[in-house]
């Protein structure tokens, strides 16, 4: 009898334990950049868009109604893709005709909000209307895509919205461009880390104060690691010489120098060899013309700073007891080689063999976003007791791309990125350096941000 009492006690006790809670995809909303929108090969096209870890995510969690700024074949910009072998491999867009928007007339904001070369700044104060891209003006073509009405910020949208789930993965194009410029400089190419925290603290406080959403954070990957910045070697083999360290216009490179793929084109031409012109390794001011070298100081200065951005968005998820998606740690595995398997095919970093990056050398492709939204997966399941079923890379693997490839990929230091097709992938995520001496410091807290209607969405104008 006592044995009886007891085991109905401990069963009382256990169920007035309450259970871990599980969050609510059904309206999940997506902060952040080219990483979040599904960005690929230099272009916002449909095909990626459908594959970009938000829409994964929602799809996995069985969320209905995830919408997006999709945009018709070839994209916008027109992707980029590998056109032919000889004399070297060569990657350009596809043609001079973009995509088309597809849903600009949804009468609602889009659930991913993420909007390629938006920084943090952007986030919090960029708006843009989709009567300019009509139009045919596409100098803020990003924002006027995806935000549309000309009012409301990504950050007043997301609110609008009044989701049940959030994530936010915001800062990368706040060091980014120092990597794409090869020149780190603090305020031109940089995010000040000043200003990245009070911006960064203001938005979240406005998402926790102005929502009922969970929210997850996603800090920030290494810039410095990725194939724009590690595929051409800091030196060339030169029959009768061997291995010959590239000439910059600071001297030779040193082994541990970091040469971007644009380099490439420059180099075909003598550009860094022996008897030709040394390779420009910084920024030109003047012409805007990007540098093509980073030294290991640089690395570490744009390293350090990611670093830094990293520890505000610790602190501030400390300070709103919210959980942080290790995106730093993520990228970390698949570029030190340490990725899963997928039924003996092995993904990995390495430009174009490698099955994670797409052709722009920054962002995944497909494959890379599906394994972003496993992880995001497994990380929901483990923070908050979810149930979600993990994505099929068997399913992501075999399923073939937007096109069938007519030609098999060389050796990914031979590849040349056109500069028409880096121009377009310049534009949107360089710094934006007419602006730079201006940049702000908002001395702002999230109850100054502009005033929306939380009670009702933001009626966007087709």
């Amino acid at each position: 009898m006592k044995k009886t009492i007891l085991s109905f006690c401990m069963v009382a006790l256990l169920a007035a334990v309450p259970a871990m809670a599980q969050v609510d995809l059904s309206n999940y909303a997506a902060l952040g950049d080219s990483l979040t929108a599904g960005f690929v090969s230099g272009s916002l096209m449909d095909f990626y868009q459908d594959r970009s870890f938000p829409a994964v995510l929602a799809a996995q969690a069985g969320a209905p109604d995830f919408e997006q700024p999709l945009v018709s074949e070839p994209g916008f910009p027109p992707i980029l893709e590998l056109v032919h072998l000889v004399p070297a491999p060569v990657i350009q867009p596809v043609g001079l005709v973009p995509g088309l928007p597809v849903n600009a007339a949804l009468p609602r904001p889009y659930n991913n909000l993420g909007v390629p070369g938006a920084n943090l700044f952007d986030m919090v104060f960029a708006t843009g209307d989709i009567n300019n891209l009509l139009a045919g003006n596409t100098d803020n073509v990003m924002n006027d895509l995806i935000l549309r009405d000309g009012i409301h910020t990504a950050l007043e949208q997301a609110i609008g919205l009044q989701p049940t789930f959030i994530t936010v993965g915001i800062g990368n194009n706040d060091e980014l461009g120092a990597v794409l410029a090869a020149t780190p400089i603090d305020g031109v190419t940089m995010t000040p880390v000043d200003q990245f925290a009070v911006l960064y603290n203001n938005a979240i406080g406005a998402l926790v104060t102005n929502t009922t959403a969970d929210i997850v954070l996603m800090n920030l990957p290494y810039s410095t690691a990725i194939p724009f910045a590690t595929t051409v070697p800091p030196f060339v083999d030169i029959p009768g010489l061997g291995l010959t360290p590239l000439m910059g216009t600071n001297g030779p490179l040193t082994a541990d120098s970091l040469v971007t793929l644009l380099a490439g084109g420059l180099i075909a031409q003598g550009y860094g060899l022996p008897g030709g012109p040394p390779l420009p390794e910084d920024l030109d001011f003047l012409t805007g013309e990007p540098g093509y070298v980073l030294r290991p100081e640089e690395i570490d200065i744009i390293d350090d700073r990611v670093d830094a951005f990293n520890a505000v968005i610790a602190d501030v998820a400390d300070t709103y007891g919210l959980a942080v998606f290790d995106t730093n740690a993520f990228f970390t595995e698949i570029v030190a080689g340490e990725a899963p398997s997928y039924g003996g095919i092995e993904i990995n970093a390495g430009f174009l063999l490698g099955g994670f990056f797409s052709y722009d050398g920054i962002h995944p492709q497909r494959i890379g976003y599906a394994m972003v939204a496993d992880a995001l997966v497994q990380f929901i399941n483990a923070e908050f007791g979810n149930t979600i079923p993990r994505v099929d890379m068997a399913d992501v693997l075999y399923e073939g791309d937007w096109q069938t490839p007519g030609i098999e990929p060389a050796a990914a230091k031979d590849v040349v990125l056109s500069r028409e097709g880096f121009a377009e992938v310049y534009k949107l995520f360089a710094p934006k350096l007419a602006n730079a001496p201006r940049i702000r410091r908002p001395n702002t807290t999230h109850r100054d941000l502009p005033n929306i209607d939380v009670r009702r969405k933001p009626e966007l104008r087709p």
